[in-house]
């Protein structure tokens, strides 16, 4: 959150840097100055500061003011503000030189409280962005780290979202005071009234005719799972959909684009093949040398390259790789790169050729337009050309491809073409031909082949598209709410409209399991809601704030239970103790093997002390907390350290120096009669109050 508010700073500073004396004599100096009033009005700006700074910039016949107030001897808090000419506030930022770290890491201020405290920062300052504002649920957990509650809001106009304009605060959780805000406000945009619209039952059978899902292959891509390098890439097949932006328009019923992506190439990483010798090969060594018979050599590569892109010998080769394809284990490709400097423009041209076949997989020409460049040829013929290559290089894959239909209008210079892979009545996500034609010069300029060459799993039986549809309809959502539409042949402020349409939730993956119908996220894992912690048995347990505080921190069960009379087993405390460590990773109980490897690797946990379904003692609690923390070199320092408690005998006598330091951090208290108890089995209300004391503390 912090950062989101800095680079937008950053970005505002950088475009208001003009001097105001460029915008000549005006009536602006008179806005910048009434601008200033009001903001010192406003924000009660004192007049000791001894250093102001303000810059303006203007966009179409709006004017913006950028202003800043510093002392140079670093008493008084820097603020920036900015404004647009009619006053209204923009963003601000407010920031003490002097960082001073917070005493505890305990906040001073609820969430809630900050909540209320935001509100009326925006009450104060704009009346009519604060009755148009609506929350955004915050699904990801605090940030112990953080000295800032961060909130997020949608404008809401006549009960519907518009999430294009929003409001974004931090509040300080200590001081409770608002360090930034940044307003995305359009003032002068019409909302058309949701008048004579079709009827949200209209707005899906809609979106099943003309937009619609796909029964496809989709793989398991490592590029999601960087973590688990072992898993192999794979296939499932799921109900997904092509265009993730596109909507229904509530007035005609008619599909219509939220945005705009242009075409994205698929990069292979090159790898480096090193050779050397040793006295005697494996099987698993000679397999892998294997796998490299029959590369063909650069000199043919090449040939190949230049006749394919057309290239003469004032193309130098600049660049040579020989990689491994990760959709294809075992498939090696070269890599070629060419570089031509005509009239001091330089024109270049990538292309990848499999090593062994010497088939074509990619490739693409750079070259540059003349600014009064004309198409010469309209979308229909570009196709013609598009496909006729396709017939050239693919003869016979050119009928197992379908072409994905964009919108795409005449005229352009240029026409990106994917046509993806179908087996039978099922697409293949990952595999397709696609083709960029260059209308003016009525050329090839670029090709990406992506191709599965192994067997896809068997389809098994299928839940239908009735089924798939009522899934995303009633679990992943489907509402009316106003979007911006672009012409983005002319791109500015006035070519844009709102909208009302009929969109798919964009919070939620489109992905459902065609055997299972279950929801999956973007590497074919059961897609977790990041709801927060909610339990309903905390009545009675004296740590019932701690137990919350933790939640809403992500760390926690996932129940609605937390059992706090419970005593806790190791495999428990490990999970909370993990989770406090790494509120935003995503393991769940049913990772606990991997977070026992994982803090087995770190020496959290060391040899012999794995017990997953033993009861846990309070100095056992102690060890692994102060291990976590990095002191367990010091605790572990001999005869340092003195008797503190009357029961200190009772202390395992290699864990005195841990419950000591625990002792002193106000991690652990005695039980008010001068013991420690180190060996009570905890209870789960005991854990997270041990839990709790090491965060914050």
């Amino acid at each position: 959150m912090r950062k989101r508010f800095i680079i937008c700073l950053v970005v505002m500073l950088l475009i208001g840097t003009m001097p105001l004396d460029s915008f000549g004599q005006s009536a602006i100096d008179k806005e910048l100055e009434a601008a200033i009033l009001k903001v010192k009005d406003l924000f009660a700006i004192s007049n000791q500061y001894d250093t102001f700074n303000s810059h303006v910039s203007s966009s179409g016949n709006k004017f913006y003011f950028y202003m800043n107030w510093s002392d140079t001897q670093n008493k008084l808090d820097n603020l920036n503000i900015s404004t647009d000419s009619s006053g209204n506030i923009i963003s601000y930022s407010k920031y003490n030189v002097n960082y001073i770290e917070p005493g505890s890491k305990k906040p001073n201020y609820t969430r809630e409280q900050a909540l209320k405290l935001a509100m009326e920062f925006v009450g104060k300052i704009d009346k009519y962005i604060y009755n148009e504002i609506k929350l955004v649920e915050n699904k990801h957990p605090i940030n112990s780290n953080d000295i800032y509650y961060g909130f997020n809001f949608n404008r809401v106009v006549n009960n519907i979202e518009y999430p294009d304009n929003t409001v974004s605060i931090s509040v300080n959780k200590y001081t409770g005071e608002v360090s930034n805000y940044y307003a995305n406000w359009d003032r002068d945009i019409v909302f058309p009234k949701p008048e004579n619209i079709i009827s949200l039952d209209e707005g899906k059978e809609a979106y099943m005719d003309k937009i619609g899902l796909n029964l496809m292959y989709k793989s398991t891509s490592r590029l999601y799972r960087m973590s688990d390098l072992n898993n192999e890439d794979g296939y499932y097949l799921a109900y997904s959909n092509f265009d993730k932006n596109k909507a229904i328009d509530a007035i005609t019923g008619e599909p219509i684009s939220l945005g705009f992506y242009g075409p994205i190439y698929a990069n292979e990483k090159s790898m480096d093949i090193a050779a050397g010798e040793g006295l005697a090969l494996t099987p698993e060594e000679r397999a892998e040398i294997d796998k490299l018979t029959g590369i063909l050599d650069i000199e043919k590569i090449e040939k190949r390259a230049r006749d394919i892109l057309k290239l003469n010998s004032e193309y130098e080769l600049q660049s040579k790789n020989l990689y491994s394809s990760h959709k294809n284990p075992g498939e090696y490709l070269w890599s070629l790169y060419f570089v031509k400097n005509a009239d001091e423009v330089s024109l270049s041209a990538n292309i990848s050729i499999n090593a062994k076949t010497s088939e074509l997989v990619s490739f693409y020409k750079y070259d540059s337009y003349d600014s009064k460049a004309k198409a010469r040829i309209n979308k229909a013929q570009a196709l013609v050309l598009a496909e006729e290559f396709i017939r050239e290089v693919q003869p016979n894959r050119i009928n197992e491809v379908e072409l994905i239909k964009e919108d795409l209008k005449d005229n352009q210079l240029s026409y990106y073409f994917r046509f993806m892979r179908k087996i039978d009545d099922t697409y293949v996500e990952s595999d397709s031909i696609s083709v960029t034609v260059d209308t003016v010069k009525k050329e090839i300029t670029s090709y990406n082949f992506e191709w599965f060459n192994d067997q896809f799993p068997d389809k098994g039986e299928v839940i239908g598209y009735d089924k798939a549809y009522e899934i995303l309809f009633d679990k992943i959502g489907y509402e009316l709410k106003y979007a911006t539409i672009y012409d983005y042949e002319k791109i500015d402020d006035s070519k844009k409209v709102v909208k009302l349409v009929y969109a798919i939730n964009p919070e939620i993956p489109v992905i459902i399991h065609a055997n299972t119908g279950e929801i999956l996220d973007y590497s074919g894992e059961p897609y977790k809601d990041k709801k927060g912690i909610e339990y309903k048995d905390l009545d009675g347990t004296y740590a019932k704030e701690i137990i919350y505080t933790l939640a809403e921190h992500g760390v926690g069960f996932n129940s609605s239970e937390f059992k706090p009379k419970d005593k806790i087993l190791q495999k428990d405390f490990i999970y909370l103790l993990f989770k406090s460590m790494n509120s935003y990773r995503t393991e769940t109980e049913k990772d606990i093997d991997k977070i026992y490897e994982e803090l087995v690797l770190t020496r959290i946990i060391r040899d012999g002390e794995k017990s997953p379904e033993n009861l846990v003692t309070k100095e056992e609690a102690v060890k692994f907390v102060i291990r976590a923390m990095h002191y367990d070199k010091i605790a572990e320092i001999p005869n340092i350290f003195s008797d503190l408690f009357k029961d200190s005998n009772d202390i395992t006598s290699s864990l005195k120096g841990y419950m000591n330091i625990a002792y002193g951090l106000g991690i652990i208290n005695g039980d008010g009669t001068g013991n420690i108890n180190p060996k009570a089995e905890l209870k789960r209300e005991d854990a997270a109050s041990i839990i709790y004391n090491y965060m914050f503390n």
